[in-house]
Parts: structure tokens; sequence; C-alpha cells
């Protein structure tokens, strides 16, 4: 009974070594095969880009605001450069209106502005030119600045279609309009 308990155990030895070695052979024949991305430690550590909502909460730990009024609003012009060649600006008018315009689509836009508690509220208004037959003009934009002391910067966006649908755009750059004397 022994000798029989003895070969069996020996037997179930054999083969599970034999199937481990089939199934370690049969893993590397497949790691070998596929294509899976290697995630790289280092890489996992590095920061990832911040777009839209994150940038925007970040951006408020890297400024100080400093107080703002609306006479430097409006007795200032505010440039953003997309890029060379190209001025982006708002215009602030005492009564709580203003202009936006926009060089990387060459169109003006009309505004309106509140200043409260530090920050600058901006509505944007369009007149959409699809699916917009009676040529309606709507809320195309609501932006919230602060202030630096040299620059408007934005802290927070929301744009909207014809249909009112608000959404938080995917912006990837710190914008900010350094103040111009006008």
């Amino acid at each position: 009974m022994k000798k029989t308990i003895q070969t069996i155990l020996v037997f179930v030895i054999f083969c599970s070594c034999g199937q481990d070695n089939k199934t370690v052979k049969k893993i590397n024949i497949v790691d070998v095969n596929k294509t899976e991305k290697v995630v790289n430690p280092k890489v996992d550590k590095q920061k990832k880009k911040k777009i839209g909502q994150d940038l925007f909460n970040s951006i408020l730990d890297t400024i100080k605001i400093k107080q703002i009024n609306n006479e430097l609003l409006f007795k200032n012009e505010w440039i953003f450069k997309p890029f060379n060649n190209c001025n982006s600006y708002l215009k602030f008018k005492e009564n709580g209106k203003g202009i936006s315009y926009n060089c990387e689509m060459d169109e003006k836009y009309d505004i309106t502005y509140k200043n409260k508690n530090n920050k600058v509220y901006i509505t944007e208004y369009d007149i959409p030119q699809e699916d917009n037959q009676e040529m309606k003009k709507i809320k195309s934009r609501y932006d919230t600045y602060v202030y630096n002391g040299k620059s408007l910067i934005m802290i927070d966006s929301k744009m909207y279609n014809i249909e009112g649908l608000e959404w938080t755009p995917e912006i990837e750059v710190v914008i900010n309009y350094d103040k111009k004397k006008s």
C-alpha cells in the first residue's frame, strides 16, 4: 500500500512538473507573439498634461490674485497672443459691455462683464452661421478671469451651442490677457 501511494505521488509530481513546463512554454510563446504596451514606471510618475478643468484648477495654486476694479479694466487694452503675429484682445467699456476679438477666427464678439470678488466674469455673444436661420444672437461663452497685477488669467470657461448645451473646452495652455494702456 505504501509503495502504491508513493508511486501515485511520484506520478502526480512528475505529471505536474511536466504541465508546469508546458504552461511556462505556452506563456512564453504567447508573450513573444503579443504586442502589449509596456508601462514604464518612470513615465507613470511624470505629470500628465493638464487640460480643461484640471488646468483651470491648477492655475489658482500658482498665482497671487490682485485686486481689480472696473476703471482698471476699461482704461487698458488686454492682449492675448496665441502665436506670433496674432493678437486677440478684450476691450471693456464703462457700461459693463465690451468687445472680444479672436485673431485666429478674425472675428469680433460682443461681451458683457461683471467684476465681483476680484474675479471678472465675461459673457461672450455670437451669431452662429449654422442651424440659425433667424440669425439669433446667443451666449456662446462664459469665462472667469483673475488679475495677477499684470494680466487677466482665465480660471474657468464654459461654452454653449445654439441649443444652450454647456461644456468645458479642452484648453491646453494658460490663457492670459496682458495689460496694455490704451
